[in-house]
Order: structure tokens, then C-alpha cells, then sequence
């Protein structure tokens, strides 16, 4: 950002309200968050609430799959990824395909994996339900929650708080009869003139069985944000982060993509990993922090196929049927509850935006 810019911005934050009103009445001039619908193409139907604030930060929520922010930017630069499917609406059965029908849906900025299973489809024993017909559970790649409807809780934006927010609440429910019943219920935030998307869940086993709980926070970056100058830092291994920022990321025919555990090096409560482009709009950076507690494991996607070409950051929490005690599995009895934070800031790669 310019000193003219900051100078700018910080104009605009001191501002009192009545004075704001006195020049953006309805506070679009800085801010707007408004519920649309699709009507075209794949994804024609589904609801999305789009979001702006005052220091260019830019995204859409998909309220039909799975409360997730599909589209990320900043100023008006794409920092998300987005694939030939379009968002589809309705989505494909993640059943089909022997489990692997999440790939026709798979699209978006933030894709939220779980509830009760990430990874690669498999069977799973099933007589913690209880029924004749329900000995095995099948679970499809990456779980299910992506592909639900959320109920819309409410959304705006909260001019008279000390730091007004723009915000929006919606409830996402993963359930079948004789099944799991987990309820997802997420709020999502972006302070008007702050640099930081946070997204706070909640997840309960409203159902009376014991059930698995898993989630992996599919953070997707894609061009130009994602190119050959792509950087990764933070509180990684430093091996790790070396050996990616100096290969090569441009897209090939015929990449085989992989995800790799990698290892977070700080001792404190929250790890921070940035993904950064020296070359973008001057230098721009996206900062991923979360709580090691809450997602205990961590992990990098390179999909740098042509066509496709991706990179994802991928906080999580893993379910090890095993019940191998150093992984962080949890199995949530009838109405446990658990919660986990996720924070991306954007801007330029020399400040706060």
C-alpha cells in the first residue's frame, strides 16, 4: 500500500459515523454485504452473499454449499481458486464415482472437509448406530459438509459497534436417519476496515450415538496469486518451506498432484503461515492463522496441473479409527460440542492492509 493509500484509510477510519453518513449515507462508499442468487450456468440457484470493505478486501460466501467463502480478492486481484465446474447447483452426489464425486463439485477459495471423515474414500464400521442396515458406513472422499445447504441465520453489517463488522451466521446440518446428526453452525467476520477474514464454527453431535469428528479447513489458491514468485513462511518447517519456494510452480500437462504433512515449529497456542507474491500489485500476502489446539494437524496441497493449478493450506483435525492418541481425534458423544477458529489476513506483504 502507497503512504497516500494508508493515509487514505486511516482517514476513513477515523472518521466519526454521523461524518461518514454525511458522505456514503447507507456506508457502501466503504462497506456492502448483499445476498444474490445464480442465474446462470452450473451454479444457477444458489444463494451467495458478497462482501467488500474499505481496504479492498473482496469475497463471496456460498450460503447452498456448505457456508463456504468461494471467491476470495483483494483489490479486486483473485487470491482463491476456482475450477471448469462452475459451483455447481445442485451439487453432485459425493457418493458416486466409488466415492470420489466430490471432484465434480470441488471449487472454491475455502471448502470446509468433514464432518465425520477427510481423506480418501473408505468403509468404516458402522454398528455404533445401532441398525440391521447400517453395519458399514461409506464415507466419500472428504466427508459431505461442502455439499450441504446452510440455513441462513442472518447477516449485516454492525455500524455501531467500536470497530463496525460486517458479519453473517448460517447453520449447516450433516445428518441421516440411523446416521451421524452433526450441526455445524458458522459465523463468519470482516472488520470494515480490517484485513482479516474470521470464520468461527461450532460443531455438535445433536444426534444420540457416538460419532466421529474430522475437519480439514481446504484453503485454495489459485492465478495470479499462485504463480512462479509464490512464497510460503511462517511457522513451518524450514526445510520444507525452502525446498517449496525454490522449485518450480509453473503448470504442467502432466503434474501428479500430492499433499504433504507438514511439520508447525511453534510452541505457542496459534500457528501463523503466509503465502506470499513479491511481484503482485507490488507485494501481497495471505496470512492463515489458527489455534494448534483446536486443528493439531497441518498439511500442504500442490496441484500445479495445467488447468487445474492450485495450492492449498490445510489446518485440520484428523479421525484415526484407531483412536491413536497423538493425532487429535475425537469421537463427539450425544451433544458434545467443538469449536475451532480460522483467521486470513490480506494485503501487501510489507504491512497490515
Amino acid at each position: 500500500m502507497t503512504d497516500s493509500a494508508m493515509a487514505a484509510s486511516r482517514c476513513i477510519h477515523e472518521m466519526s459515523r454521523a461524518e461518514l453518513r454525511r458522505r456514503t449515507v447507507d456506508g457502501r462508499g466503504v462497506a456492502d454485504i448483499r445476498l444474490l442468487q445464480v442465474e446462470d450456468g452450473p451454479g444457477r440457484g444458489q444463494r451467495l452473499l458478497l462482501v467488500r470493505n474499505a481496504t479492498g478486501i473482496g469475497f463471496e460466501i456460498a450460503v447452498d454449499r456448505g457456508f463456504d467463502v468461494s471467491a476470495a480478492t483483494w483489490r479486486g486481484v483473485n487470491i482463491g481458486w476456482n475450477s471448469a465446474n462452475g459451483m455447481p447447483w445442485p451439487p453432485h452426489s459425493v457418493d458416486a464415482e466409488d466415492g470420489v464425486g466430490f471432484y465434480r463439485n470441488f471449487d472454491g477459495f475455502i471448502v470446509t472437509c468433514g464432518l465425520d471423515h477427510i481423506g480418501g474414500a473408505r468403509r468404516d464400521d458402522g454398528d455404533r448406530y445401532i441398525h440391521k442396515h447400517r453395519t458399514q458406513v461409506f464415507h466419500p472422499l472428504h466427508g459431505r459438509i461442502s455439499s450441504q445447504r446452510a440455513s441462513l441465520s442472518g447477516y449485516g453489517i454492525d455500524w455501531s459497534a467500536d470497530e463496525p463488522v460486517i458479519w453473517a451466521e448460517g447453520v449447516v446440518r450433516q445428518s441421516a436417519v440411523f446416521g451421524e446428526n452433526l450441526v455445524l453452525k458458522r459465523r463468519i467476520t470482516l472488520s470494515v476496515y480490517g484485513d482479516t477474514i474470521h470464520i468461527s464454527d461450532v460443531v455438535e453431535n445433536q444426534g444420540f450415538r457416538p460419532t466421529p469428528y474430522a475437519i480439514i479447513y481446504h484453503i485454495n489458491f489459485g492465478y495470479p496469486f499462485l504463480d512462479e514468485a509464490t512464497q510460503v513462511s511462517g511457522d513451518v518447517c524450514s526445510d520444507m518451506s525452502s525446498l517449496f519456494n525454490a522449485e518450480d510452480k509453473r503448470p504442467k500437462d502432466d503434474y501428479r498432484d500430492y499433499y504433504q504433512d507438514v511439520l508447525i515449529t511453534t510452541d505457542l497456542p496459534t500457528a501463523t503461515v503466509e503465502v506470499s507474491n513479491g511481484t503482485l500489485l507490488g507485494g501481497t500476502r495471505a496470512r492463515i492463522s489458527f489455534s494448534r489446539g483446536e486443528l493439531p494437524a497441518f498439511g500442504i496441497w500442490r496441484a500445479f496441473q495445467s488447468g487445474v493449478y492450485a495450492l492449498a493450506l490445510e489446518p485440520a483435525r484428523r479421525f484415526d479409527p484407531q483412536g491413536t492418541p497423538t493425532d487429535g481425534s475425537v469421537t463427539l458423544k450425544a451433544g458434545d460440542v467443538v469449536r475451532s477458529n480460522i483467521m486470513i489476513a490480506l494485503g501487501p506483504v510489507s504491512g497490515d492492509a
